[in-house]
């Protein structure tokens, strides 16, 4: 109730400015310091030569960084609440525009809303959120951009251009401190060399010593605690008159941070309490520990800790687990080079470079502080009996409840490196006839796990030593999951603008594109649970002695060595003999559940099928790992394009339409071995209409979009054998539709107020049925057809007010922001337990300049009223039958208040 009387008031405050019209939505370009109320003209590069933002005919969002500094941007997450349509999850780096987006971090899925960094493709959203010292302006295309920008852009581009070197000389500090103990210093110098040579060079020193997030039994916090750092240096060079050379090398380095991957939320719901946790029964579940199911007074936790319950339940900001998340970011290496040469009626430009890092995260599997319980054995056990015979003497093994370590950990991986060239060639003519021609080409070579990441225990167990003379498991993984592959695409595009009279243009643009990916992924599964025993020993011929499960065998579950001894021990003699030779460990499951086929080949899988009694094997396992590997190579090509009609009857009104066709090349689910790895390319034909009018004082914008939307790659939970894998498949129709209104007014040069509203219904329009893993009530095949997109909230907005107080000492802007978000689900199925539920937010903000300009201080309130926001919708989980389908919730930052001093040299 208190969102939607929020929600209520701040539409009445902006219905003034939302009955003239709105955006599509330009930037809060505006006079700093009272005067003239006249809003100043953005210049952007959206179409890769200079233009006034109200003039370019696609729906954009542009950042300054003065805009950034006076509203309170600062991550991308920002970025997104003034951008209609944005959606970014910062826990996985994932970015979606108008319901197409990256849903998965398995990299051999590309993302869907490209970024580029000065030109230069980039894979990684999370610096499109770079400090504004360092970013001179950021801008948010939105729907498909397939020609100019036609690197997976089906959703949209991001385009981050950086300061760049002054002629004069310049230095500028920051300092920023914040609650959480946190700390940023930035700091940059520039200027000339020579004549024809200047350079720059910046970087910050981040720190974040408290978490936002409270572990209850005495551990580190988790949630954006940080020490980071990045220095970036700039050279700039006029060669000649005619020629201009640009080059920028970055690293930084993350330490335990809280942004992509750590802790940024919590599951709404209470411990599963099964032996088996539904989505990981290879192995016993740690939160068993918590019930009275377990020998009594056998449960052993960390640091002595003596919580039962999900602590979350009570305080969503506190958590229970022991093994803290780890974040590093490392070996991070960023070179972009740009030259242009001005020809007398073109120019020509190259944009390259290459960019590597490592990128690694540990974490608590199991969300549980459990060290180790036991589990009870049952009335006439195997195990109860050879206890009894060992006390009198009659055998020479022991059995005892089986002691379950608790302590399950996870790792994630990647190591890409890639580099692209671009070179394309533009007019320059004031001519009616404008035109560009380009040519790309992109190769990246990556190494990371798949949708499972790499699972392992830490401390003694039986996973280390499989049985049956699998081979060695020394790391103690249960699962594994892991790719190499290597990526090429190549394209070449071109782009008109015919100015058929003084107020009618008409666009046309063409781009083709191949994409081919090629590799090898690897798999292995171990299992140590009733889930693999319990037909393990009836298939040695066991059946008589009971059921292959730890309340039946104990701690003897899984010790064939010990075998020969109990037979002996229970009158058999050496009936048992045969089998003291097949070890004392866990189970092998990588070849059980392997995909086989009669068929015929895999699509998308390069080993020759070998097959063996029928059954058609398209992989080998390593008998010196048990890893098992295969070779994975595919490739897909597409013409995308736009085509558009501009009508600009007067120097303050433009109004446009357009049609953009999008594509992203296919994908593979890589590092699952799954029966079908490969998902077809996507493809989006989007058609807007839109206007852009100025007035003195007011700046209005709308756009209408429908976005016909073909084979989107859905991430789909499927089981394999005892297993969660994530696999792609493609939705065959959706539909993604809507209005984007923005609006700039001040009606006088003390005062400003912005609107950004985002309208953004989606449907799914043709699918085969899925099965939902988290529904543990309907376990077959259901319709999604109805459902909505994955990360499109129907409704978004954002208000923003500043007054500014003019003094003879300087000037004091005062400023407030009102957020909503209307709901958001993960995935393709519309269930609660798949919900980011709706929230807003209220932010506070002081900009005192003084007359000289040569410092400012900010003051801040982020999230005053310590609302519950949710950064994007996260998949629910399975652990909670019958029912199933438990919320995990990423949440926003809680209240933040600081301070910011900036000082110029």
């Amino acid at each position: 109730m208190t969102s939607i009387l929020r929600l209520r008031s701040a539409l009445t405050m902006g219905v003034s400015v939302a009955a003239l019209g709105a955006l599509s939505a330009p930037a809060l370009a505006q006079d700093a310091a009272g005067g003239s109320n006249m809003i100043e003209e953005l210049v952007v590069t959206a179409e890769k030569r200079e233009q006034s933002l109200q003039t370019v005919p696609i729906a954009i969002s542009a950042f300054t960084s003065e805009q950034r500094d006076k509203v309170g941007i600062t991550t991308v997450q920002d970025l997104t609440n003034f951008t209609p349509g944005f959606v970014y999850q910062a826990a996985n780096d994932r970015a979606s525009m108008r319901g197409i987006g990256r849903l998965t971090n398995v990299h051999s899925v590309d993302g869907a809303v490209s970024i580029y960094i000065d030109g230069l493709f980039t894979t990684s959203t999370v610096l499109a959120g770079g400090p504004p010292l360092d970013v001179e302006r950021v801008e948010i295309l939105r729907g498909p951009q397939g020609t100019l920008y036609g690197r997976n852009a089906i959703g949209g581009t991001v385009n981050v251009i950086s300061v760049r070197p002054t002629d004069d000389p310049y230095a500028e500090v920051r300092a920023i401190v914040e609650n959480y103990e946190y700390t940023n210093f930035q700091a940059a110098v520039s200027g000339p060399i020579t004549d024809e040579l200047r350079f720059r060079v910046s970087g910050y020193k981040l720190d974040q010593r408290e978490g936002y997030y409270k572990d209850v039994n005495g551990g580190d916090s988790e949630g954006t605690k940080r020490d980071e750092y990045q220095i970036q240096l700039q050279m700039e060079a006029d060669l000649g008159e005619h020629a201009e050379l640009w080059a920028s090398y970055k690293t930084l380095v993350w330490h335990n941070r809280g942004g992509p991957g750590a802790r940024a939320g919590y599951l709404n719901a209470p411990y599963e309490p099964g032996l088996l946790d539904p989505n990981f029964s290879i192995v016993y579940n740690s939160a068993f520990g918590y019930t009275n199911g377990i020998v009594p007074g056998s449960l052993v936790q960390f640091n002595g800790g003596t919580t039962t319950t999900n602590p979350a339940l009570k305080d969503s900001h506190d958590f229970n687990a022991n093994f803290a998340g780890r974040v590093r970011l490392s070996d991070v290496n960023s070179f972009t080079t740009q030259f242009v040469y001005h020809a007398p009626k073109f120019d020509v430009k190259y944009i390259g470079g290459l960019q590597e890092y490592n990128y690694d995260l540990y974490g608590d599997t199991d969300g549980t502080n459990v060290k180790s319980y036991q589990i009870p054995l049952a009335a006439g056990s195997l195990c109860g009996n050879v206890g009894a015979l060992f006390a009198a003497g009659r055998s020479t093994v022991n059995c005892a409840p089986l002691t379950v370590n608790g302590n399950n950990a996870f790792h994630y991986f990647e190591y890409p490196k890639w580099y692209s060239n671009e070179i394309n060639i533009s007019s320059t003519t004031d001519g009616p006839v404008q035109w560009i021609l380009g040519a790309f080409d992109y190769q990246e070579k990556y190494s990371g796990t798949g949708s499972t990441a790499d699972f392992y225990l830490v401390g003694p167990s039986n996973l280390s030593t499989p049985i049956l003379g699998a081979a060695p498991n020394p790391n103690q993984y249960w699962s594994t999951g892991n790719y190499s592959l290597t990526t090429k695409s190549r394209a070449v595009f071109g782009q008109v603008d015919w100015e058929v009279t003084d107020t009618l243009k008409l666009t046309v643009g063409l781009r083709y594109t191949k994409d081919k990916k090629f590799g090898t992924e690897n798999r292995r599964i171990v299992c140590n649970s009733d889930v693999c025993y319990a037909g393990l020993y009836p298939a040695l011929g066991l059946s008589g002695f009971g059921p292959g499960t730890a309340a039946n065998y104990g701690s003897l579950l899984g010790n064939l060595a010990a075998l020969p001894a109990v037979g002996q021990a229970f009158g058999l003699g050496g009936a048992l003999n045969g089998l003291g030779g097949l070890g004392n460990g866990a189970f092998d499951l990588t070849d059980n559940l392997a995909p086989k086929s009669t068929a015929g080949l895999i699509p998308g899988v390069t080993d020759p099928s070998v097959c063996t009694a029928g059954v058609c094997r398209q992989y080998t396992i390593s008998s010196a790992t048990g890893i098992a590997s295969r070779g994975l190579s595919g490739g897909s090509d597409a013409t995308t394009g736009t085509a558009g009609l501009q009508w600009t009857p007067d120097d303050d009104t433009m109004a446009y339409a357009r049609y953009s066709r999008g594509y992203k090349a296919f994908g593979f689910s890589a590092g699952g071995f799954l029966d079908v790895p490969k998902a077809d390319a996507e493809f989006a034909n989007a058609y807007e209409i839109g206007v852009k009018k100025n007035f003195p004082t007011l700046q209005l914008n709308a756009a209408l979009f429908y976005i016909d939307y073909r084979d989107l790659q859905a991430p789909v939970t499927i089981r394999v054998g005892p297993t969660n894998v994530g696999q792609f498949v493609n939705i065959a129709k959706s539909r993604s539709s809507g209005l984007e209104l923005s609006a700039i007014w001040q009606p006088a040069p003390q005062i400003r107020l912005t609107l950004d509203y985002g309208y953004n219904p989606t449907k799914i329009l043709k699918s085969v049925k899925l099965v939902d893993t988290n529904d543990n009530v309907t376990t077959t095949a259901v319709s999604v057809e109805g459902n909505r997109l994955p990360q499109a909230p129907e409704h978004k907005i954002a208000l923003n007010g500043a007054y500014t107080f003019d003094t003879d000492a300087g000037a004091l802007t005062l400023g407030a922001t009102y957020l909503y978000r209307s709901e958001a689900y993960a995935n393709v199925f519309t269930r609660t337990y798949n919900e980011a539920p709706s929230w807003d937010q209220v932010d506070l903000r002081a900009f005192w300049q003084p007359t000289g300009g040569k410092y400012t201080v900010i003051a801040y309130v982020k999230n005053v009223f310590d609302t519950e926001g949710y950064e994007a919708a996260v998949a629910g989980s399975q652990r909670n039958p019958p029912a199933g389908g438990a919320q995990n919730l990423e949440l926003t930052p809680p209240r933040l208040f600081g301070m910011e001093l900036q000082y110029r040299f």
